[in-house]
């Protein structure tokens, strides 16, 4: 007897192997291409490889012969690429295209018929299609150690800053851990903080973003605060040099302070981050983060305050030198202290 599903399962295989010949007969010329983009730099210099992506000012190129280069944008005459990338300006335009060499300090974006050309100094992300995760990571890690014999002090400082990058949006995740020892019978006072933010790019210009945050502090009398809220913003810089947002929205947290009981509260939230870079070497890093919050159901304000500069010394071996200022209106702890301040400086790697 003929099975009426009979035809309906034959075309639907067709179409499927007519899909997996396309994305095969794709791959393998992907695979064919090879490292065959050349960079054009300033000084005349034709460098064939792989365009990888262009974030912060840096094009990662992969080549055959000379390894990974990092090449500053500023410096790139020309980008000739056969395969497919992903192509971002500054003020949140995307297109889809391989690119193809036009007048000096430009880039054209073809797809199919359609070619749009853009200057350098437009184009501030560029990424493959089809790149790996591990590839979209960037991040970096330092540690630090001090101790005075006189005061008895000790102290040890771990922080971790782990991004993953696509064009329309970003996760981080960054963690800092600050132990200090005050020698014997006065016990320890220990910060550590535990952050990670989803932040999606609307249009040109805005972002939402979602965060969560674990949070302990022993100046302040903090056992735990956890975190978690909302908030949107607009890029008020988006250049290869120096980035910055600013945002508002509301986060709730639980708190619980030093023999009191827990609190639940609701905040409004304000939040501005600012980043500076530079890769002429040395390479520089400069990045400012600043949060205020005000409470909604108490009449309590919190300020958090991050400022951070690294210096490359080796590749990708830096210094840095961290400042941190947390200010508590009204503490879980009420005799606990206010204000906690502390300067930083450790060595760390970026990759």
């Amino acid at each position: 007897m003929h099975d009426p599903l009979l035809p309906r399962r034959s075309g639907f295989c067709r179409r499927a192997n007519a899909v997996a010949a396309v994305v095969l007969l794709w791959a393998a010329a992907a695979a064919a291409q090879g490292r065959t983009d050349v960079v054009t730099l300033a000084n005349g210099d034709r460098i064939t490889g792989e365009v990888v992506r262009l974030d912060r000012g840096q094009l990662e190129l992969k080549t055959d012969d000379i390894g990974t280069l990092y090449l500053e944008w500023d410096n790139v005459l020309a980008v000739v690429a056969n395969r497919l990338v992903e192509v971002t300006t500054y003020d949140g335009r995307v297109f889809l295209g391989t690119l193809q060499r036009t007048t000096d300090r430009s880039i054209a974006v073809v797809n199919g018929p359609d070619t749009v050309q853009l200057t350098t100094g437009e184009v501030t992300l560029m990424s493959q299609i089809g790149r790996s995760f591990w590839r979209k990571l960037d991040g970096s890690i330092d540690a630090g150690f001090s101790y005075t014999k006189s005061s008895e002090v000790a102290q040890f400082n771990f922080n971790s800053d782990t991004v993953f990058r696509a064009p329309r949006h970003q996760v981080r995740i960054i963690a800092s851990f600050t132990q200090t020892s005050k020698g014997e019978g006065t016990g320890n006072d220990d910060r550590g903080t535990l952050e990670a933010t989803y932040l999606r790019y609307l249009g040109q210009r805005w972002f939402v973003t979602g965060l969560g945050r674990l949070e302990a502090n022993e100046s302040l009398g903090l056992e735990l605060r956890s975190q978690a809220g909302g908030a949107s913003g607009i890029r008020v810089i988006n250049s290869n040099r120096a980035q910055m947002g600013i945002g508002g929205g509301l986060v709730i947290n639980h708190e619980q302070g030093v023999d009191v009981e827990p609190t639940d509260n609701l905040e409004a939230l304000a939040t501005l981050r600012y980043s500076y870079f530079t890769y002429d070497r040395p390479r520089t890093n400069l990045d400012l983060t600043a949060q205020y919050y005000v409470g909604l159901n108490t009449s309590g304000q919190r300020v958090q305050f991050d400022a951070s500069a690294r210096r490359e010394v080796l590749k990708d071996l830096f210094l840095a030198l961290s400042i941190y200022d947390t200010f508590d209106s009204k503490p879980p702890t009420p005799d606990a202290a206010r204000n906690d301040v502390g300067i930083v400086t450790s060595v760390g790697w970026s990759y």
